[in-house]
């Protein structure tokens, strides 16, 4: 049976005379440092992360503000290798791209593929989370629970499916609007609350680093680092930035420094909240009511119903943020041969990829609509999808570390040791620790039965495999599409 094959479809072969896949199919967009910066940490929905995920840090012991500031350096260390990727290849594709230059083509495609799968679950528990919060917010003001999660979610989507057909700086405003008002809420919280003391006074012990020595350290490690994905997303912006070589890496390190700053005073203002002798069993006990608590406490009921609305902001934030970058690694798969060529195409007046974006909704609605279908709780699907995607996280962030100490062995460029391997290497081990015991521990990840939980943490191997195997057939059968694997045609 005859088949369209990848070679057919690819837009090098299509372009006119005179015309390079680079012009015909390059993004546009004029964000500056901070246009990025917004952009990249609306994904990371800071005011959820206070919200909702601290306090299971803390469940784990009293050093979360500490342990912040030593993963802060290390996804600076990180950063280091990363950026200096980022002027060495200039070129879009993100970890697509360095994880190809530095451990090969067929690696290279898996990690888009691990990419892909692992951004998409990041939005579907981004969506799903934002149907808990529009049922959440309607029941502040409204008795009743005959708002389901799922109406919420499908008008989410729809916002952001919307919004991301257009040019990429009115989603910055949108997202850098939603996130000024956010960042504020929860910095007026930790004013207030450790300008208070709380119940027993302020104090150093969540500021030693000695408390970090427990037996739980592993895995406070592990969900602190789990918080601050997001800041890798600069580099996929490249095409719609203002002077790439200098507006990622600082980008990149600012989003950085502000997560991990912002992350050690809320979770310092949240055990204070509780009392530092009684914070860890107040979060063990019940992490869901760990800040709701504090809200009542310090603020009153009223703060419920204005956090209640800044959630359902913020997770649409998130899932817009998530959605153009699904939509720009389609577009890069697209633009080397791997996915149909029309997916590559850039709109005229918005220099979006509106056809890669308006693909990427449609299979989200379609995902969505059968989770909804199917029947599972809201809750069971947020955290079987947010587990899902922040074990193929570490993983991309591993891989990547690995790819920057292979490439700049073998191109050395003039740039320094320290940038080229202590830095990545320091954060290799650093996040293959977390990796490690993500991989032992995948049952706090995800509350599922073993055999759901055993498959759910082999998608995002599976999908590395995937990419790696069909690059390899396309290397077999000589085909063009190979040799552009990682925006080589850029």
């Amino acid at each position: 049976m005859k088949t369209n094959s990848p070679e057919i479809s690819c837009p090098a072969e299509q372009t006119t005379a005179g015309t390079t896949a680079s012009t015909s199919f390059t993004l546009k967009g004029n964000m500056g440092t901070f246009g990025l910066l917004f952009t990249v940490l609306a994904f990371t929905a800071p005011l959820g992360v206070v919200f909702g995920f601290i306090s299971v840090n803390i469940s784990f012991g009293i050093a979360v503000p500490i342990a912040f500031v030593g993963v802060l350096l290390l996804m600076a260390l990180f950063a280091v290798g990363f950026t200096n990727m980022s002027r060495q290849i200039p070129r879009p594709g993100a970890f697509y791209t360095y994880i190809g230059e530095g451990l090969g083509r067929p690696l290279g495609l898996g990690g888009s593929f691990l990419a892909l799968v692992t951004y998409g679950f990041n939005i579907i528990a981004a969506i799903v989370f934002a149907g808990i919060a529009v049922k959440n917010l309607v029941m502040s003001f409204v008795d009743t629970s005959a708002v389901p999660w799922w109406a919420g979610a499908l008008v989410v989507l729809g916002t952001v499916w919307a919004l991301s057909y257009f040019n990429v700086e009115l989603s910055a405003k949108v997202l850098s609007t939603v996130l000024v008002v956010e960042v504020l809420a929860v910095l007026v919280f930790d004013a207030v609350v450790i300008g208070n003391g709380g119940p027993e006074g302020q104090s150093f012990a969540p500021w030693n680093p000695a408390n970090l020595i427990t037996p739980s350290i592993g895995i406070l490690l592990l969900f602190s680092v789990g918080v601050f994905n997001g800041f890798e997303a600069t580099a996929i912006y490249r095409d719609e930035v203002r002077d790439p070589a200098r507006t990622i890496p600082r980008a990149t390190y600012l989003t950085i420094i502000f997560l991990g700053v912002f992350y050690a005073i809320s979770s310092y203002a949240l055990i204070l909240s509780s009392g530092v002798s009684h914070a860890v069993a107040d979060a063990a006990a019940n992490p869901v009511e760990m800040m709701p608590h504090a809200l009542l406490t310090y603020f009153g009921a009223f703060a419920n119903q204005v956090i209640a609305i800044l959630l359902v902001t913020s997770t649409l934030a998130s899932s817009l943020s998530l959605q153009n970058i699904l939509s720009r690694y389609t577009h890069s798969l697209a633009v080397d041969g791997v996915l149909p060529r029309r997916l590559a195409d850039v709109h005229r007046k918005h220099g979006s990829p509106h056809v890669a974006a308006v693909m990427v909704g449609a299979v989200l609605l379609a995902a969505l609509v059968g989770l909804i279908a199917s029947g599972i709780s809201a809750n069971d699907l947020y955290g079987a999808a947010s587990g899902v995607a922040f074990y193929g996280m570490l993983l991309l962030l591993f891989l990547t570390c690995v790819a920057v100490i292979v490439y700049f062995r073998r191109n050395r460029a003039g740039v320094s040791p320290w940038k080229t391997f202590v830095a990545p290497a320091v954060a290799a081990l650093g996040i293959g620790f977390a990796l490690l015991k993500a991989s032992l521990n995948m049952e706090l990840l995800i509350v599922a039965p073993g055999a759901v939980v055993t498959v759910l943490l082999l998608v995002g191997y599976a999908a590395l495999a995937a990419g790696a195997v069909i690059a390899l057939v396309l290397k077999r059968r000589g085909s063009p599409v190979y040799e552009r694997i990682g925006r080589r045609a850029a």
